[in-house]
């Protein structure tokens, strides 16, 4: 995985944090830090999620040596797995909030998109416009027209 902030720390570290804090983004789905860290961040928890979504033994075990605890894998794998089953991509969302009082440090919000108590609701995934309740109802209702034309063909 290519790392491209150093974010003042050695490779080991780094990682460490990383590591931790996708485990804690996992447990809260929202958490607050510094924006380069958020971004950073970002990269880990989207691919944690691909893991997550191909629910394989091998990706099993590529997600526990990134997330920490057992309780959050299994939250992975069940919850946020089956949450996000119809996205390609683009899981989780960075939104700044200003800057931190003592050092001026760029600060922001770091959440998994499509989950209650969104900051900002999430955009459709391309190519759907409507939210997957209502993509449902239309096609229930799209089935039930189609024998009703098909009758109307034949009796013409």
């Amino acid at each position: 995985m290519t790392i491209r902030r150093k974010l003042g720390r050695d490779a080991a570290h780094r990682w460490a944090m990383l590591r931790t804090m996708v485990t804690q983004l996992i447990e809260l789905e929202r958490i607050k830090t510094t924006l380069p860290k958020a971004k950073e961040l970002r990269k880990v928890a989207d691919r944690v999620v691909t893991y997550a979504k191909r629910g394989d033994k091998g990706s099993l075990v590529l997600a526990s040596g990134i997330v920490r605890t057992e309780r959050e894998l299994h939250k992975l794998f069940t919850v946020m797995a089956e949450r996000y089953a119809q996205r390609d991509g683009g899981y989780t969302r960075v939104i700044q909030i200003g800057r931190r009082r003592h050092d001026a440090a760029p600060m922001a919000f770091i959440e998994y998109v499509d989950r209650p108590d969104e900051l900002r609701p999430a955009r459709p995934p391309p190519g759907t416009l409507l939210p997957l309740s209502a993509r449902a109802a239309l096609q229930q209702q799209q089935q039930q027209q189609q024998p009703q034309q098909q009758q109307q063909q034949i009796q013409r």
